[in-house]
C-alpha cells in the first residue's frame, strides 16, 4: 500500500500543533473547558497514524532542501523503519495513558500540563525518526530546551540550578560526541546516516547515548524530581530517554570495535547492577524513576555494544512501556493490579513476552560481562515487583466515569506492548525471537523473583547513604564537582575584576591593560 511518504511525520505535526491551539483557546475563550477533550483526541488520531505508518515503512523524507554544507553535507531528514517506529508508537502510547490517566489526578489536570505533554511528545518523536545526526543533534537541543524550562519553573534553590547546569552540560557533552561522530565518518569520505553505519563510528554514538543517559560514565543526570511527579513528570522522564535509547539501538546494527567491546560491557555492567540495586531500594517508583531509566538504558547499551539491534529494541521498549505503566499508576485498587503484573511479564523476558528478544545479549560468543547484566535484570524485576506490592491509598471522591477511562489509560501500555514486536515483525525469514533452549536467562530471572516475593515480599533496601556512597565510588560525581569547583573559582576571579575595573581606578587599570596589550601587538609584529 502506497501512501505519502510526507504522513511519516504528521503525528508529530499534531502533537507540536496542538499546544499552539490549547494556546489560542485560552487567549481567545478564556472560559474554554474541554482542554482535556482536544489533548485526547489529538492523541487519538495521531496514534493510529503512527502505528499504521508501518504500511510505508520504510520511508525517507527530507522537509527541507539546504545546501549540503562542510560539517554536515546532509539536509534535515526523518525515516521510519523497523527501529524507528516501535519507539515512535512507544512514545505515542505513553503520551495517550498520560492524557487519559490525568482524569484521577486532579492536581496535575490543568492545560498548561497537557499542552506540555503534546509538546514533549511531539519533539520525542522527530528525535526517534530522525533520520542523520544533524536532525537528532537539533532534537535534543529542542527537548533539553523544553524540559529546562519546565525544570527551572519548579526550582527554587540556587543547588538545585546548579545541578541542572551540570545536567545539561552533560548531555550537551552528549551532542558533542555525535557531532565527532560525523565528522569522524566524514574524514573517510561518507555522510553518517543512520540507514548504515560504519563500525568505528558506532561507538562514538554509543558514548553519546551513553553520556546523555547516564550509563557512561555512571551519572544521574538530575539528582530531584519535580513537582510534576506522575502525569507531565513521566513524559520529561521517559521522552528524552526514549531520544538516547533509539540511538542505541540505531548503534546496534554497527556494534562496537571488538577491542572496546570488553572496556564498555565492564562499564555498563557495574552501572546496571547499581542502578537495579537503587531502582530495588527506591522508596517507591517514582523516587527510584531514574534508576530504572539507568537500567534498563544499560540492558539496551550492552545489547548495542554486542550488535544486535533485536535485543537493543527490547530492552529499550520494555524501558518506557512497562516504565510508564508503573509510573501512571497512582490509583491502586484491586482491578488495577493485573495490569501492572501484565506490565512485569512483558518486562520478564519469558518466551513469548515482549523482552524476549533481550536474551539475544547472553548469546555466543561468550562473555564473562553479561552475566552481572542477569543480576541487574533480575534486580530491576524485583523492584518492579516490590513496587507493584507496595500498598498504596486509592484517591477517594473519583466519579465513576474516571473508574472507566483510568484503567483503560493503563491497559493501552501492556497491550501495545505485547502487539508491538508482532506488529513490527521483519518480513524476511530472519531470527526474531531466541529459541526456547537459550531463553533459560529470563527463566532464571523470573524464578529467583518468585523465590523473593514469597521468601520477602519486602526486600532489604540500601540506605541512602550506602546508595550515595556507592554513587560517590562508582560514577564520575567527584569530576563533576571538580569542575564546578573551577567554575566557581573561575567566576570569583571574573567577579575581582570587574570590582577592580568598576572602582575609582578603574579607567586606569583599563589604560594600563590597553598599553600592555599594544606592546605584545608591536612586539609580535616586531619579531616578525
Amino acid at each position: 500500500m502506497n501512501l505519502p511518504v510526507e504522513l511519516i511525520i504528521l503525528p508529530a505535526l499534531l502533537f507540536l500543533a496542538a499546544p499552539l491551539l490549547l494556546i489560542l483557546l485560552r487567549l481567545t475563550r478564556p472560559r474554554f473547558a474541554y482542554y482535556w477533550l482536544v489533548s485526547v483526541f489529538t492523541a487519538l488520531v495521531a496514534l493510529p497514524l503512527l502505528w499504521f505508518s508501518r504500511l510505508q515503512s520504510p520511508a525517507l523524507f527530507s522537509p527541507l532542501e539546504l545546501t549540503p554544507g562542510i560539517l554536515f553535507p546532509y539536509t534535515p531528514a526523518f525515516i521510519l523503519d523497523s527501529i524507528s517506529l516501535p519507539y515512535a508508537v512507544s512514545v505515542g502510547t505513553v503520551a495517550l495513558a498520560v492524557i487519559l490517566t490525568d482524569v484521577a489526578r486532579t492536581s496535575e489536570t490543568s492545560w498548561q500540563n497537557w499542552a506540555g505533554s503534546l509538546m514533549i511528545t511531539g519533539l520525542g518523536l522527530l528525535a526517534v525518526m530522525a533520520g542523520n545526526p544533524l536532525t537528532l543533534a537539533l532534537a535534543w537541543a529542542a527537548i533539553d530546551l523544553l524540559e529546562l524550562a519546565v525544570l527551572l519553573s519548579q526550582m527554587i534553590n540556587r543547588a538545585d540550578y546548579e545541578r541542572i547546569v551540570i545536567a545539561y552540560a552533560v548531555r550537551a557533552g552528549g551532542i558533542f560526541l555525535l557531532i565527532t561522530a560525523a565528522v569522524a565518518a566524514q574524514s573517510t569520505g561518507t555522510a553518517l546516516s543512520f540507514t548504515s553505519i560504519p563500525q568505528q563510528t558506532g561507538v562514538y554514538l554509543i558514548l553519546a547515548a551513553g553520556l546523555r543517559l547516564g550509563i557512561i560514565p555512571l551519572h544521574l543526570p538530575i539528582l530531584q524530581e519535580t513537582t510534576l511527579r506522575r502525569g507531565l513528570g513521566t513524559l520529561l522522564r521517559l521522552v528524552p530517554a526514549a531520544a538516547g535509547l533509539i540511538l542505541l539501538s540505531r548503534a546496534a546494527t554497527a556494534g562496537a570495535p571488538a577491542h572496546l567491546v570488553n572496556i564498555l560491557l565492564a562499564l555498563i555492567a557495574v552501572t546496571a547492577v547499581y542502578a537495579g540495586a537503587s531502582w530495588l531500594g527506591a522508596e517507591d517508583e517514582l523516587d527510584g524513576r531514574w534508576f530504572w531509566i539507568l537500567g534498563t538504558a544499560a540492558l539496551t547499551a550492552a545489547a548495542a555494544v554486542r550488535g544486535n539491534p533485536g535485543a537493543s529494541l527490547a530492552w529499550g521498549t520494555s524501558a518506557l512501556l512497562s516504565g510508564a505503566l508503573l509510573f501512571l499508576s497512582s490509583a491502586r485498587q484491586r482491578r488495577i493490579l493485573p495490569i501492572l503484573w501484565l506490565g512485569l511479564l512483558g518486562f520478564s523476558a519469558l518466551p513469548y513476552t515482549p523482552a524476549w528478544q533481550g536474551l539475544f545479549i547472553y548469546s555466543a560468543p561468550f562473555n564473562i560481562w553479561v552475566w552481572p547484566l542477569l543480576l541487574a535484570h533480575i534486580l530491576l524485576l524485583a523492584g518492579f515487583a516490590r513496587h507493584i506490592l507496595r500498598p498504596e491509598p486509592p484517591p477517594y471522591g473519583l466519579e465513576q466515569w474516571i473508574w472507566l477511562i483510568y484503567p483503560l489509560g493503563l491497559l493501552l501500555l501492556p497491550v501495545s506492548h505485547f502487539v508491538l514486536p508482532w506488529w513490527n515483525r521483519p518480513e524476511s525469514g530472519a531470527q526474531l525471537f531466541p529459541t526456547l533452549l537459550s531463553s533459560w536467562p529470563g527463566l532464571l530471572a523470573v524464578a529467583v523473583v518468585a523465590g523473593l516475593i514469597i521468601w520477602n515480599p519486602d526486600p532489604p533496601r540500601l540506605s541512602r547513604s550506602t546508595s550515595e556512597i556507592l554513587q560517590a565510588i562508582l560514577s564520575f560525581q567527584w569530576l563533576y564537582h571538580a569542575f564546578w569547583a573551577v567554575y566557581h573559582f573561575l567566576g570569583r576571579i571574573v567577579s575581582l575584576i570587574n570590582l577592580i575595573l568598576e572602582g575609582e581606578g578603574g579607567i586606569l587599570w583599563t589604560l594600563l591593560l590597553l598599553v600592555l596589550l599594544l606592546s605584545l601587538v608591536i612586539q609580535q609584529f616586531a619579531g616578525g
